[in-house]
């Protein structure tokens, strides 16, 4: 039987940006406001260079992030794809009640462990 579940957000167009720092071998990237199809590139070109770099993760920290669309984690999943390669991992911190329950609906929490803080992320064990 077809689950009826939605998912809502909140109405906001707030511009997209994301602010990278290095720690050792991992990347943190603090996503915020609404990442939709006119900057999904942007994030994904931005992983895509992350990962080339093979850092052991990247952390994208989602406290702030308003809204993703499907191209916005379609660009996740491909950054993920890449990095994996390189026997890093992508790893989600802090998204909102709606985001959480959009990677849950699409199974994306089957890929990607999801933490509560930067700090949690970073100290984790790799899963390899």
């Amino acid at each position: 039987m077809a689950s009826n579940r939605s998912v809502q957000f909140p109405v906001r167009d707030t511009p997209f940006s994301m602010k990278v720092k290095k720690h050792d071998r991992s990347v943190v990237m603090r996503l915020s406001g609404s990442c939709t199809m006119n900057v999904a590139a942007q994030l994904g070109e931005n992983i895509k260079k992350l990962a080339s770099e093979s850092p052991r993760f990247i952390v994208l920290e989602m406290s702030t992030l308003d809204f993703i669309e499907s191209t916005g984690l379609g660009s996740i999943v491909a950054g993920y794809l890449r990095l994996r390669r390189h026997q890093g991992e992508v790893r989600l911190v802090a998204p909102s009640e709606a985001i959480a329950r959009l990677l849950d609906l699409t199974r994306l929490t089957q890929l990607f462990e999801v933490y509560k803080t930067v700090d949690e992320a970073l100290a984790s064990s790799p899963n390899s």
